[in-house]
């Protein structure tokens, strides 16, 4: 093998490790955007200092990542296969309870970190109308949803509560 061909090899060999290099960096800083996720629970918060067990609905988001993201606004859907099929879903924003012992939004999130968003019982709560999923919008326009048997649950959950009350 002479000089040249093997100047020719490192050549085609850096040339090689070079596109890796720029499309890693292409698809993790363009393609790839943090993920966040949605839970929906129905749950009692019991401390030393409250005279009787507080019933709250909580939304919890989590930052799965790559990377910092922010959890904006939260919405409500309605929707089913059928109304994907004909686009007829329909949905709504969800402001968020002026609850002490809850977060608030917009709220930055790093990855791992969460925010727990309370909604206190009533007669005027999102559980009680007609929605399938509650979710949450980011900064780069994604919607994250709860997964339906999340929501379900949380519904058969205040029902079973409230009437307990």
């Amino acid at each position: 093998m002479s000089a040249g061909e093997i100047a020719l090899l490192i050549s085609f060999g850096s040339l090689l490790i070079a596109a890796t290099s720029l499309g890693w960096n292409i698809y993790r800083d363009v393609i790839r955007k943090p993920t966040l996720r949605v839970r929906l629970m129905v749950g009692q918060i019991a401390h030393s200092t409250f005279p009787e067990n507080l019933s709250r609905v909580v939304v919890t988001i989590t930052n799965f990542g790559p990377g910092k993201s922010e959890a904006n606004m939260l919405l409500l859907r309605k929707t089913s296969w059928w109304r994907r099929l004909f686009r007829k879903q329909i949905l709504a924003i969800l402001m968020p309870d002026d609850d002490p012992l809850s977060g608030r939004l917009p709220a930055p999130l790093d990855v791992g970190q969460k925010v727990n968003l309370t909604f206190r019982f009533g007669p005027d709560l999102f559980l009680l109308k007609d929605f399938s999923q509650i979710g949450i919008s980011d900064p780069f326009g994604r919607e994250y949803w709860c997964a339906r048997r999340d929501y379900r649950r949380a519904r058969t959950s205040y029902h079973e509560q409230s009437r307990a009350a």
